[in-house]
């Protein structure tokens, strides 16, 4: 009995405690689950409609742990896709604000980064991941509490990264830390499968509800 809108150019952020659904709404968007009544539609095309991998050619993916294998800062970014150009991944990673850094480093995109990324921050692992997922220029990126193991400077850094990605996209975030999300379009609160809030952050938090009670515990 969940029925939610994600809208084109805008954040929506999904909060809840362990086992209120997240994951599982995760997967239902990506076609992994398929719902046992009602539909997911896409600009007014139901999911079974599509290929699978048509769909995951339209839609970004960023994970709770970065995954880097050792090799270059370039080929972490293309990650075994066809061919790219310099001026794709470099624009990637211009989005992700990952540019900089690795303009930094000793050979810039081509510096090999070590087993499991070892010569980067976390920081930097997961804006390289943010990178890796633009570089098709999806049309939805969802990010499964991608901030949630940083420090907060490299916290703030990915929030950053996120909110560049954001524009002209349909961005879903799944969060575990509040501070990720103040400043979403609208926030959807799950609680054993279903929607007990959604609005902004200042909307939520003058409601006195689960999501204020969310807050202040988190504070």
């Amino acid at each position: 009995k969940v029925s939610l809108e994600f809208e084109k150019g805008k954040v929506t952020a999904i909060v809840g405690p362990s086992g209120a659904g997240k994951t599982t709404l995760v997967n239902l968007i990506l076609g992994l689950f398929e719902p046992t009544r009602g539909v997911i539609a896409v600009d007014g095309v139901t999911l079974k409609e599509y290929k699978l991998e048509t769909w995951h050619s339209r839609v970004g993916f960023v994970s709770q742990e970065p995954f880097i294998y050792h090799s270059t800062i370039s080929e972490n970014i293309v990650f075994s896709r066809n061919a790219y150009s310099q001026e794709s991944i470099t624009r990637a990673a211009q989005i992700a604000n990952a540019h900089g850094f690795i303009s930094e480093l000793p050979q810039g995109y081509e510096t090999m980064v070590g087993d499991r990324g070892m010569k980067l921050s976390s920081g930097q692992q997961q804006r390289i991941c943010i990178a890796r997922a633009v570089l098709d220029e999806p049309e939805v990126l969802i990010f499964d509490e991608a901030t949630s193991s940083l420090d907060t400077l490299s916290e703030k850094q990915v929030q950053e990264a996120i909110g560049s990605v954001s524009s002209n996209r349909t961005v879903i975030i799944i969060a575990h830390r509040l501070s990720t999300i103040e400043h979403a379009d609208k926030i959807v609160v799950l609680e054993d499968g279903q929607v007990i809030e959604e609005g902004s952050h200042q909307e939520l938090l003058s409601r006195n509800g689960q999501y204020s009670r969310l807050a202040t515990s988190h504070n």
